[in-house]
């Protein structure tokens, strides 16, 4: 069964991967595992079975000096390792001056409606364009890829609601084949606090709520992803044990060692 997955980069960032040690992400080994638990072993994952979504942060937004380096060697690293099988569609990254209300208490103890409450000016900063991006690319690809048999959303967005009833209604129409739709919510297991949403689960012909630990520490790139132009490492922050890799990694790379951190 041909499958395509379409991947919301950030969704899947803030949902699964932030705060841990498994942002180094094989992406294909971590579907096929999904896969195989949705219930659809027979799924196959050839050339461009993936559509990855994603906007590089900006500088002035990172969270640190290396954030933009530490994106662009993971980027590198998927290109490299995954080849054929994997797309990246960049978005834009967005930062504007806006005003909102702040949270404020009335006289009573009792948090103020927004409209009764102070504007105050702050930076805003998002990700523009995946959500578009994952819907025009999902309906294009159903409407015109007559091959196409199996499509996967990895998100937790309802912005592409719009494109999963799309695809329904083609569905309905008879036109080709149905197109199986499937949804992936980046969230973790030990997360309980995140949840599916349910217009979206609804929308789907299958649904697997979250994603264990385990199978994201599972499905991680090698430390370094050789390529034609340039080799991918793995940033020395996204290790489980960050700070004994620097300091182990400071000592092999000394002159009269390795030289450098990357033969280190």
């Amino acid at each position: 069964m041909k499958t395509r997955v379409y991947i919301d980069g950030y969704n899947l960032y803030f949902g699964c991967l932030k705060g841990t040690p498994h942002k180094w992400l094989d992406l294909i080994k971590l579907m096929e595992t999904l896969l195989v638990r949705s219930g659809a072993p027979e799924a196959k994952l050839d050339d461009l079975a993936i559509k990855f979504f994603t906007a590089e942060i900006s500088e002035r937004a990172a969270s640190d000096s290396s954030s933009l380096n530490d994106q662009r060697s993971y980027h590198l690293a998927l290109n490299n390792y995954c080849k054929s099988k994997l797309a990246t569609v960049k978005g834009n990254y967005s930062i504007d001056k806006t005003k909102f209300p702040k949270v404020e208490l009335d006289d009573s103890g009792k948090e103020k409606e927004p409209r009764f409450s102070e504007r105050v000016k702050i930076w805003k900063m998002e990700e523009k364009q995946s959500d578009v991006n994952v819907a025009l690319e999902a309906v294009y690809d159903g409407v015109t890829d007559t091959s196409l048999e199996h499509i996967v959303f990895v998100t937790n967005d309802t912005d592409i609601i719009p494109a999963l009833k799309k695809l329904r209604h083609h569905n309905e129409h008879q036109v080709r084949d149905p197109i199986r739709i499937g949804l992936i919510i980046p969230a973790r297991k030990s997360d309980s606090q995140r949840r599916g949403n349910k217009s979206l689960k609804e929308l789907a012909d299958w649904t697997i709520e979250f994603i264990h630990d385990w199978e994201l520490e599972k499905a991680q790139l090698p430390c370094r992803v050789f390529g034609t132009k340039k080799t991918a490492i793995k940033p020395t922050s996204w290790f489980k044990h960050a700070e004994k890799v620097e300091e182990i990694l400071g000592i092999l790379s000394q002159k009269g060692v390795e030289g450098s951190i990357s033969k280190a």
